[in-house]
């Protein structure tokens, strides 16, 4: 049986995306909140918290950043895209947003090569752990349906 994705698996996304968002701003805003304010309207409370304007703000990135995965991932779209493409896609365009709110919104000076740097490694690393996640969940997904076909097949004979 092949599963439908519903406005609940879509928005159960935004939300990890969210919440794995916040926790980085949490830990971000606690060692470098005071040292930032002056640079990034991300920490504009300094290390007391994240202004709801900025929560905000990372709530619609993580929307549209699923938006984004939705288009790249699913074959309404894109029908005979390879899945490393897809992930290439992905990202890229997940850059492109996070420099636009970045831009329109202050999240740091984008004229300034260290932001850009700290914001490349940051999303690097969580790209690389997301990727290596949903392949362990693909395998362990596949696994499951091997399993459950075997067992069907045994019935069978």
């Amino acid at each position: 049986m092949i599963k439908k994705d519903t406005i609940f698996d879509f928005m159960t996304n935004v939300m990890m995306i969210f919440g794995v968002s916040v926790m980085c701003l949490l830990l971000f805003t606690f060692l470098f909140g005071e040292d930032a304010k002056a640079v990034s309207t991300i920490f504009a409370l300094g290390n007391k918290g994240i202004a709801l304007q900025t929560l905000l703000q990372f709530f619609v990135s993580s929307f549209l950043i699923t938006v984004l995965e939705w288009m790249f991932f699913t074959d309404k779209i894109f029908k005979k895209m390879s899945l490393a493409v897809r992930f290439v896609l992905t990202f890229f365009s997940i850059v492109i947003l996070i420099a636009v709110f970045a831009t329109i919104f202050r999240w740091f000076p984008v004229n300034m090569v260290l932001p850009w740097v700290m914001f490349l490694i940051c999303f690097a690393v969580c790209a690389t752990v997301s990727v290596v996640l949903s392949v362990l969940k693909e395998k362990r997904d596949n696994a499951k349906l091997q399993n459950a076909l075997e067992l069907l097949k045994g019935e069978d004979e």
